[in-house]
């Protein structure tokens, strides 16, 4: 973990020593791990009933303090998908909702969800996998209503078999997990599907306009100042293109260091194309 604070753009400031918070306006929060190596962001998206929080990063400080300062509504917890850092502090919270997918329902054991070794891929760096208990499944396709403000949850697998986008229609905004963010796109861990991965663009895409905000979980593309990551529709334009091009080449095994380098656009870079991803 960094040590040295970065600068933080508008509207981000410090909220302690570890996170900083930005409020986005139209009930959404940016909630930022800019001194965590992967600059995390989760999004806590507050109605007149009850608030969201999108994603609660690696775990490495409590989340709940920074949650409980923001809204007193009550607050379910969805990750965009189940890697570690994503999920590490879903135990903290005691309403947790998931995809309501046949292989996530299989993973119930004893009123537990356990995650899988490398659907967590906490090994990476020392992070444990803990278990915890699912309040609610949620049909992909279907809308989440925090009163006043309604989320659609859109499955977009690719990135894992599980990887979900929440689209606020009133806000015209996209909350994209690691679907897509500002910096190296990661197209080939275990569990990836290229042809999926560039399916799900291609259909994002079809929902969007050009005036539609995305907001990424992962920062800190510019070094000198840490901004929420912010993208457009050209950007999933753009990864879609890439992917399709990753997915068509990818072919069976060849010579080569994996994962492959594909320039996406100025801001993004695909690694993709490990041997498993081939079909």
């Amino acid at each position: 973990m960094n040590s040295v604070k970065p600068a933080l753009a508008d509207p981000l400031h410090w909220f302690d020593d570890y996170y900083a918070v930005g409020d986005m306006g139209e009930g959404a929060f940016a909630i930022g791990e800019p001194l965590y190596g992967q600059c995390n962001f989760s999004y806590l998206i507050v109605g007149t009933r009850r608030a969201l929080l999108f994603d609660t990063g690696p775990g490495v400080r409590d989340i709940t303090p920074v949650v409980r300062a923001l809204t007193a509504l009550p607050v379910e917890v969805l990750p965009s998908h189940l890697h570690f850092d994503h999920t590490g502090n879903l135990h903290r919270f005691g309403d947790i909702a998931l995809p309501d997918l046949p292989q996530l329902r299989s993973q119930v054991h004893g009123g537990l969800f356990a995650l899988k070794f490398y659907q967590s891929l906490g090994f990476v760096e020392g992070f444990n996998r803990l278990p915890f208990r699912v309040s609610r499944w949620l049909a992909p396709g279907s809308t989440i209503d925090l009163g006043d403000r309604r989320l659609q949850l859109i499955s977009v697998p690719g990135h894992t078999p599980e990887s979900v986008v929440l689209f606020d229609l009133g806000a015209n905004r996209l909350y994209a997990g690691d679907f897509i963010y500002p910096t190296d796109i990661y197209a080939f861990l275990p569990g990836a599907d290229l042809a999926d991965y560039a399916a799900s663009a291609r259909r994002v895409d079809a929902m969007l306009n050009d005036g539609t905000r995305i907001h990424g979980a992962h920062g800190c593309d510019r070094p000198s100042v840490v901004d929420v990551p912010t993208l457009k529709r050209s950007d999933v334009r753009a990864l879609a293109s890439a992917l399709t091009r990753a997915a068509t080449t990818a072919g069976p095994v060849g010579k080569g260091w994996f994962p492959r380098t594909l320039p996406v656009n100025e801001r993004m870079t695909l690694l993709a194309t490990y041997p498993w991803m081939s079909r």
